[in-house]
């Protein structure tokens, strides 16, 4: 074994160019390096595969190229059953042919698939996520119901920020809370009655009621939060039959079955916990990325970013992703905007845009100038001001006050995704 120290980082540089003096026999592969929960590597094949001198020779290799990372050559090759393997597919990354990496999480494994969008399905469904709290969602969430209901939409409304609940405080009063919530479906889906909450898990606010639309509000909790930390931690349990994004998934199936809406907007958690990363890759959702000009937020989404282009994700989740400028200040606001454009262009550019070649006036890669619009990168802008800052619940909003803050969000929000089109009424 090496006695140099060997990151966690530098592992799977170091095992590629070990791999490049390889030759992988067909019979053997595929092969999978899974890194386990501890950080070290071993080598996962099929059971039917006899022994043979490559796998010996990488074994041996591992030990040597990984240090602490790697297993005794001895201890370094397991033989599962084709099932297993096939399991490993949905995050195994191929790093040399004939080669998969692939890395057991406790946490955080949704990010690194990405399901199919599908920007024909009804209803349209939008995650609001961020990478840090205190950005406005919640608010947001509720300003973007009350504006669609008003042009005739049929809109669903969903707290997902199970650890952070308040939406439905800013769209419903204390009388107008429904019986069941988010979590209360998770917990008694565990015993088979989901179903027996489901129509007890909306309410419709009495400050839409005079709108050509419909809004439902479903809370992160019901009237009375009850349990509320005994059930959240059961919350993203996984069943013998269903992960819990796929449970997640049937809610809201479900819950688009009985109020059939033609939008559900889903307020996501921020950061990078499991519930949010479902929310943006699982759930078919076009997804409003809230930032602000901070060091600390494009280095959060830079993380994120770098994460999909490393592992090949990035054509399947740039066309969803649209930057929202929260809390975009009063003052200087022209420049503010200007700076938080080109940020936001250097976070595509370098990690989810296309590399144009010069000349190359095809169309097909997916890159748009610094000042192209509509493009991914030129933000939303949400204006900070005095009368949201109070954090006074959407009912008791003046008109004015929403239109100060959001006019220019909203205006854009109707022309990218054709509300516009749709008329004043469904």
């Amino acid at each position: 074994m090496s006695n140099s120290f060997v990151s966690f980082d530098a592992m799977q540089e170091r095992v590629v160019n070990m791999l490049k003096s390889e030759a992988i026999p067909a019979e053997i592969a595929p092969i999978y390096l899974v890194r386990d929960l501890f950080g070290k590597v071993r080598i996962s094949v099929s059971d039917a595969v006899q022994e043979d001198s490559t796998l010996q020779r990488l074994a041996a290799g591992l030990h040597q190229t990984l240090g602490q990372h790697g297993y005794p050559a001895a201890d370094a090759v397991l033989l599962v059953d084709d099932a297993m393997l096939q399991a490993l597919n949905d995050t195994a990354q191929n790093v040399f042919p004939g080669v998969y990496w692939v890395d057991r999480l406790v946490t955080g494994h949704d990010w690194w698939t990405v399901g199919d969008s599908d920007r024909q399905r009804t209803p349209m469904r939008y995650t609001l996520f961020s990478v840090k709290g205190g950005v406005g969602r919640s608010t947001t969430a509720a300003v973007l119901a009350w504006h669609l209901v008003r042009r005739g939409e049929r809109v669903i409304v969903v707290d997902l920020d199970l650890e952070s609940p308040g939406l439905s405080s800013a769209m419903l009063a204390p009388q107008e809370q429904p019986e069941f919530g988010v979590t209360d479906w998770f917990v008694e889906d565990l015993v088979g009655q989901g179903e027996r909450v489901i129509e007890q898990m909306t309410a419709m606010p009495a400050w839409a009621q005079d709108f050509e639309g419909d809004v439902y509000v479903v809370p992160a909790h019901g009237r009375d939060p009850g349990e509320y930390l005994a059930k959240l931690g059961r919350v993203y349990m996984d069943t013998t039959n269903e992960p819990w994004t796929a449970r997640l998934e049937r809610l809201l199936k479900a819950l688009e079955a009985v109020c059939d809406p033609s939008v559900v907007l889903l307020e996501s958690r921020s950061g990078m916990h499991d519930i949010a990363a479902a929310t943006v890759t699982d759930l078919h959702a076009e997804t409003l990325l809230f930032a602000m000009d901070s060091a600390s937020n494009w280095t959060d989404y830079n993380i994120l970013f770098r994460h999909w282009q490393q592992h090949g994700l990035a054509p399947k989740i740039r066309e969803r992703l649209l930057l929202v400028s929260a809390l975009t200040p009063e003052l200087d606001t022209e420049q503010y905007l200007r700076r938080f454009q080109e940020q936001a262009w250097d976070l595509f550019r370098d990690n989810l845009y296309d590399d144009v070649k010069p000349l190359d006036e095809s169309g097909a890669e997916f890159s748009f100038a610094l000042d192209a619009d509509p493009a991914p990168h030129n933000p939303l802008p949400i204006h900070w001001t005095r009368g949201l800052a109070a954090g006074t619940s959407l009912h008791d909003l003046e008109t004015t006050t929403v239109e100060q803050a959001y006019a220019e969000f909203l205006r854009r929000f109707d022309l990218l995704f054709k509300f516009d089109d749709r008329g004043e009424t469904r």
